[in-house]
């Protein structure tokens, strides 16, 4: 995967690049599909460990995320690189910047609570709509209970869009170019609304390839479905950014500026 030069960054490319950037994710991932697999296994492991501490869980499962995103772009940019992958590659992020990485996680974590609060506010009841669904009610009363929770469910996608795609990028910005958390997640939404095209088609992609991992027995094609997400990820952040560095001196490990 070559980069480009460093001119008009983040660059538009073309809608089309938004499936090859899966293609060149499952590419990278056929270098080393056990390792890459084993690794996902653990790391998903121990963020899901977390979750399940009381009271904190969710909190700290949220926080930790970006970390694993950048321990899996670390290592496709090794595999990249034509190196060879080993555990030191997939701790970069709780080597490196990982309080940066944390603030990424931090601003998931409230903007996910803030907009379920929201929701809730507009009488959305994900238990009434769970409770409806399993005891087969009469289908003019389900259909009641989706047509009030509709409103609150459309809002919650307009809301979630742009921290999505604030969040995106972002962790890719920190480790590679040493950009500041809020830094990264200002070019991180201007890289996502500027190639919107490629990244719809990279999201129908990526989508179809969730679905079909879901079909398989115990989950376990997540195994192979998550670490292509993340090399397709890795493969986006190399076409629109490639050299991309934030223009100021990147804070020191433990330090996170705003």
């Amino acid at each position: 995967m070559t980069s480009a030069s460093n001119q008009d960054i983040p660059r538009k490319v073309a809608a089309s690049e938004g499936f090859q950037w899966v293609a060149a994710g499952f590419r990278l991932y056929r270098k080393t599909p056990l390792l890459l697999s084993a690794a996902f296994a653990m790391l998903f492991g121990v963020v899901m460990a977390l979750g399940l501490i009381p009271m904190v869980g969710g909190a700290l499962s949220e926080l930790a995320s970006p970390l694993m995103v950048a321990g899996f772009l670390a290592a496709y940019r090794a595999l990249d690189g034509g190196g060879e992958l080993e555990l030191p590659n997939f701790l970069a992020g709780v080597q490196g910047p990982a309080i940066p990485l944390m603030a990424v996680g931090a601003v998931q974590l409230l903007g996910t609570l803030l907009i379920g609060k929201i929701m809730l506010g507009m009488g959305f009841d994900p238990q009434a709509v769970i409770t409806a669904a399993q005891s087969q009610k009469d289908p003019a009363e389900m259909q009641a209970i989706l047509n009030q929770a509709m409103p609150a469910v459309l809002t919650g996608l307009v809301l979630f869009t742009p921290l999505i795609m604030a969040t995106w990028f972002a962790p890719a910005l920190i480790l590679f170019g040493g950009a500041r958390p809020a830094t990264a997640l200002g070019v991180s939404l201007k890289a996502v609304a500027r190639n919107w095209a490629a990244m719809m088609m990279n999201g129908i992609a990526l989508g179809l390839l969730l679905f079909l991992a879901a079909l398989v027995p115990m989950l376990l094609g997540l195994l192979v479905a998550m670490p292509v997400l993340f090399g397709s990820l890795y493969a986006s952040y190399q076409a629109i950014f490639a050299v991309w560095a934030d223009d100021s001196m990147p804070p020191p490990d433990n330090v996170v500026s705003f």
